[in-house]
């Protein structure tokens, strides 16, 4: 009998702990999927975005998407093309961003502390002077109805110490950000998250598609002229074109240096434009061209222009630039062994991409980098053989090699 009661308190005692067990594993589970729920942000579609507004103090860019062309354009300059690839990061991270801990805040010194002041907290009467150095950077997502879809702003960056060291010194980086959420009853939350966001900035000129040559490594023929001002026609500073076997230097007499030659390249596969010229161009007079002609169809002429309006402290001269982009399916260049149907898709690749680089230059000016025009200018040359100076740019040579170079836009 004694067996027999003591078999059923242990049968007891075993359930008694099992139901415990239980009992805390649900718990724990709710209490991990209710802070899980607490630690969500507003969810969006990164296609269902359609405005996108950036704003720092008295800073701001307005991204706006253009249907028709399927772009993003930059309201602050002109309507001028977004760098799609920069605008999409930025969509898909502020998607997938999840907050790592959320913040208590108990009053406006802690938003101050984290950077996350809001210009209507700032504004307020009586505010204190030490809030203006406190504004965080707000974006604000609508979708084509204009309703909000997100409204976050990235406060302070989250410091920790990197294992990386220079000398005695530990190397300080970020590893996430504090963020201000608003939800739709208008409260907001504060959170850390993993993500940094620098590129998430208001600067306008920080969100153009700036100039450059996507696909630079197939010129086939190059030149650059130069005008005095005043005067009505040009003058060859150097020619070079691709033969049946090597490039050649047909102007100045001399041998072509390949690397110099390629250095020019290099640099106009880069961007080399720095931002939208939204100015009056009537007085700019656009007096050295570049032209070449490339292997894949593509043309593009480039004119540089004396820029005034930059502050005469400035150590070099500022040049700003127009850049026409034409394509020609005809002067595409089959590749050794393409089939006729992997070759015409190609040329329709190409088209579509024509489109957007005509879209990104044609009709803008643009201010450019420092140096691009002393070295398109400098003769790829070695050696150099006594020629008499040409007074024309119309050589017989560069109106016979390079017709798509001078194709205009119809």
């Amino acid at each position: 009998m004694k067996k027999r009661r003591l078999l059923i308190v242990l049968f007891l005692a075993v359930v008694t702990a099992l139901a415990v067990v239980s009992e805390l594993r649900l718990s724990r589970e709710s209490a991990s999927n209710t802070a899980s729920a607490r630690l969500v942000l507003p969810e969006f579609r990164p296609e269902d975005v359609r405005s996108l507004e950036i704003s720092w103090r008295t800073q701001k860019s307005t991204l706006d998407f253009v249907e028709d062309g399927r772009y993003w354009a930059v309201k602050e300059r002109a309507g001028a093309q977004a760098a799609s690839a920069q605008v999409a990061d930025l969509l898909e991270g502020l998607a997938k961003a999840a907050p790592l801990k959320e913040l208590e805040i108990s009053g406006i010194d802690d938003y101050r502390d984290l950077n996350l002041v809001t210009p209507e907290e700032i504004a307020e009467p009586g505010a204190d002077a030490a809030l203006k150095n406190s504004e965080g950077i707000l974006a604000v997502l609508r979708d084509r109805n204009g309703a909000e879809l997100l409204r976050i702003m990235l406060g302070r960056g989250h410091t920790r110490l990197a294992a990386d060291r220079i000398g005695n010194l530990a190397v300080q980086g970020y590893d996430g950000r504090y963020i201000r959420v608003w939800y739709p009853d208008k409260s907001s939350r504060v959170f850390l998250i993993s993500r940094v966001f620098e590129k998430c900035v208001p600067n306008p000129r920080q969100w153009i598609e700036q100039l450059f040559l996507s696909k630079p490594e197939n010129p086939v023929y190059a030149r650059f002229q130069h005008k005095r001002p005043g005067a009505e026609t040009s003058s060859v500073v150097w020619f070079v074109n691709a033969g049946k076997d090597d490039f050649q230097l047909l102007f100045p007499s001399g041998e072509l240096d390949m690397e110099a030659f390629s250095q020019k390249y290099s640099a106009l596969a880069a961007p080399f434009s720095i931002d939208l010229v939204n100015l009056p161009m009537d007085d700019m007079e656009f007096n050295d061209i570049f032209q070449t002609v490339m292997g894949d169809g593509f043309a593009y002429l480039l004119e540089f222009a004396r820029f005034d309006s930059v502050s005469a402290e400035a150590d070099a001269d500022v040049y700003a630039g127009r850049m026409t982009v034409s394509f020609d399916p005809d002067n595409v260049h089959r590749l050794i062994g393409e089939p006729d149907d992997a070759f015409e898709h190609r040329k329709k690749q190409l088209a579509s991409r024509a489109e957007y680089e005509k879209r990104t230059a044609n009709g803008r000016v643009f201010l450019l980098k420092t140096g691009l025009l002393e070295l398109l200018a400098q003769p790829p040359a070695k050696t150099l053989k006594t020629a008499a100076p040409h007074t024309s740019a119309t050589t017989p040579s560069a109106e016979k090699t390079a017709p798509s170079a001078e194709k205009k836009e119809e």
